[in-house]
């Protein structure tokens, strides 16, 4: 499955700053979903769950410091990101289904929280839920041990394409699962000139909203504040190398269960923290959980 097959287009959006470049797929007079990539990403991570979802406009940002939105100045944190997917849903006419892959998650929750009048369901896809960090560690750390070569990418330069990709090919959570569609997420990412390639990625940006998944709010109910719609999210017990647990334990996620009843979790078996969004076993439960949420 390619990266940009049937009516892929990219379109910009205005915000604070300049143009957010967006990512689109189907029908523009269909329900929209909008997907929310992660923290070192951009919108092509999501292709394979956008092609899942024929039936809708899928609509999926560049995050403001990454991808082709990397020259929006900051600051960043989830509140600018949650501004500018609202001026997305806002462009569109409506409201939407919004759908978030890790850190994307916090960023369709604080849209949720926000603006619940711009949201008819709510999907955070291993990602949303207040992160804690192990205690007697700095966050610079936990950075460094949970992003692992995502992170260190942010400081590196290629020769080429290829060699980005082979950078990645060792990746323990990918390795067994490369794909055209993840050559052309990673192509995407790359900016500059040969032999002087970098990642789209803005580190400060990275840094920074790292540091806002660990904001607890003052009560578990407090995290969609008025937002009332269907709301589900889907788990792995994988982490970001494809360790175990995954981002969240099986303590959390008990403890957050009893918190947010109205949150329907599901745990996809078998999967890590990005193969939930690149594999078929994971996008099939996905793109199920948006059209339930969709149908309330």
């Amino acid at each position: 499955m390619t990266a940009t097959r049937g009516t892929y287009e990219r379109f910009t959006v205005p915000v604070v700053g300049g143009d957010l470049t967006v990512g689109a797929w189907g029908a523009e007079d269909a329900p929209v979903v909008v997907l929310v990539h992660g923290i070192t990403s951009n919108h092509l991570s999501l292709a394979v769950l956008a092609e899942a979802l024929p039936e809708f406009r899928v609509v999926a940002p560049d995050l403001r410091g990454r991808g082709r939105s990397s020259v929006l100045p900051g600051p960043w944190g989830m509140v600018r990101h949650a501004a500018d997917v609202v001026a997305l849903i806002e462009s569109t006419g409506g409201s939407a289904v919004l759908a978030g892959h890790s850190m994307g998650g916090f960023v369709v929750t604080e849209v949720a929280r926000a603006r619940p009048d711009l949201v008819s369901g709510l999907v955070l896809i291993d990602g949303g839920l207040p992160l804690r960090a192990p205690a007697g560690v700095d966050l610079q750390t936990v950075a460094e041990r949970g992003l692992g070569p995502a992170l260190q990418r942010l400081r590196m330069t290629f020769p080429s394409r290829a060699a980005y990709r082979e950078f990645w090919r060792p990746h323990p959570a990918l390795g067994a699962d490369w794909s055209e569609a993840i050559e052309a997420y990673l192509d995407y990412d790359l900016v500059g000139e040969e032999p002087d390639l970098h990642s789209s990625v803005v580190t400060e940006a990275a840094l920074q909203d790292l540091a806002d998944e660990f904001v607890q709010p003052r009560q578990p109910s407090d995290l969609l504040g008025a937002y009332r719609g269907a709301a589900r999210m889907l788990m792995v017990d994988r982490g970001l190398l494809g360790e175990a647990p995954g981002l969240y334990s099986a303590e959390e996620r008990t403890a957050w269960a009893a918190a947010l009843p109205r949150l329907a979790m599901e745990i996809v078996p078998d999967l890590n923290h990005y193969t939930l969004v690149l594999r078929p076993e994971g996008v099939a439960p996905v793109a199920a959980a948006v059209r339930a949420t969709l149908r309330g």
